[in-house]
């Protein structure tokens, strides 16, 4: 009787120890490597998109920063593709998707319920829109009060009429400065594409004395301002409305304001690939979107988050119509077209920027 008891107790503690494993499995629902664009807007999307997306799926969120064509490509023809999922700009991505270098969104088996209230215009094959975004033209309100300030890209160009010192983007930062180069020299929005590469060069080279650093990163150009290093500069939106909540005196204007998306994306060989569709599932989620539009002013690429927002928190996106009509959507397909040489135009202006910074 005893060894029966020994033994019955020894099946129900060898029960317990699998059915606590089958627990513990069935909790562990691993990760997902997400790589975006750091700073506030990566601040943001943690409180509003990270964590909610951990808490409803207990999938973990490992975060990365930089995403580049190139640290892409490089991961994927290495063999070891460290991230799941990566924030990417529209030329990059088409560039990705031509060469073999990502994966292709399952629209089988997710996203379908949501497809009807998403912008057609960021639905690809191998990414989904996140955010429309704009740079805009931002000012020192000390240096330029009231409404003696620039207006537009020639205003900025225009060193007699609106002096001081510039800041302008790199031309090898994630959006160069090619188009509202091409817009302070005359070019207009309709004639824009193709972009005279030239003749862009040249109108940089114009403003090119007055420009006391090439801006690399975001947090530039808005600090620049508030330091008085600069007195007027492109700049992301988010980071400029910031600044205006906390008291900085700066200020910018819709006019000529260059609004594009980055698109969520899977490279070639993720580690997680159904845990990545997860997350792009949940990324434009009305709800979610609305979250983080409603700390930085981004425009959704799902409509439906709208339905979240006030009229007044609306108004200040870039996709509100009122405000759509001032801007300049700026044109992947001309960025990664690819010339008679084989080489696309983000690596023509890559070779035009380095011939650049040599003069």
């Amino acid at each position: 009787m005893k060894h029966l008891l020994k033994h019955a107790s020894a099946i129900l503690v060898a029960g317990a120890l699998a059915a606590g494993a089958n627990v513990a499995v069935a909790q562990d629902k691993g990760s997902v490597v997400v790589a975006s664009w750091g700073g506030s807007f990566q601040d943001a999307q943690r409180e509003t998109m990270f964590k909610p997306f951990e808490e409803e799926t207990g999938i973990k969120v490992i975060e990365a920063t930089g995403p580049s064509l190139a640290k892409i490509k490089a991961m994927v023809e290495s063999g070891n593709t460290e991230w799941d999922v990566s924030g990417i700009t529209p030329g990059d991505l088409l560039i990705l998707a031509r060469e073999g270098l990502a994966e292709k969104i399952d629209y089988d088996n997710y996203l379908k319920s949501m497809m009807p209230d998403i912008v057609p215009e960021v639905v690809h094959p191998y990414g989904l829109g996140n955010f429309f975004y704009t740079k805009v033209i931002a000012y020192s309100t000390e240096a330029f009060p009231g409404d003696n300030h620039p207006q537009s890209w020639a205003d900025v160009w225009d060193v007699e009429k609106f002096p001081g010192p510039r800041m302008i983007d790199a031309g090898d930062w994630v959006v160069p400065p090619l188009e509202y180069a091409l817009l302070a020299d005359g070019v207009s929005k309709e004639n824009l594409y193709p972009l005279d590469m030239e003749r862009a060069y040249a109108s940089i080279a114009k403003i090119k004395p007055h420009v006391v650093k090439f801006a690399t990163a975001s947090a530039m150009p808005p600090q620049a301002l508030v330091d008085g290093e600069v007195v007027v500069a492109p700049a992301t939106l988010g980071r400029i409305f910031k600044l205006m909540k906390d008291g900085a005196p700066v200020n910018f204007v819709w006019n000529g304001g260059l609004m594009q998306f980055d698109y969520w994306m899977i490279p070639k060989g993720a580690k997680n690939y159904e845990n990545a569709m997860k997350f792009i599932e949940f990324a434009p989620r009305p709800e979610i979107q609305a979250a983080l539009v409603k700390i930085q002013p981004l425009g959704p690429v799902n409509l439906k988050a709208f339905d979240y927002l006030t009229e007044d928190e609306g108004r200040i996106l870039p996709s509100h119509p009122d405000n759509l009509a001032k801007q300049v959507l700026l044109n992947a397909e001309f960025w990664a077209t690819v010339g008679p040489d084989g080489k696309n135009n983000i690596e023509r202006n890559q070779e035009m920027w380095n011939q650049f910074t040599l003069q």
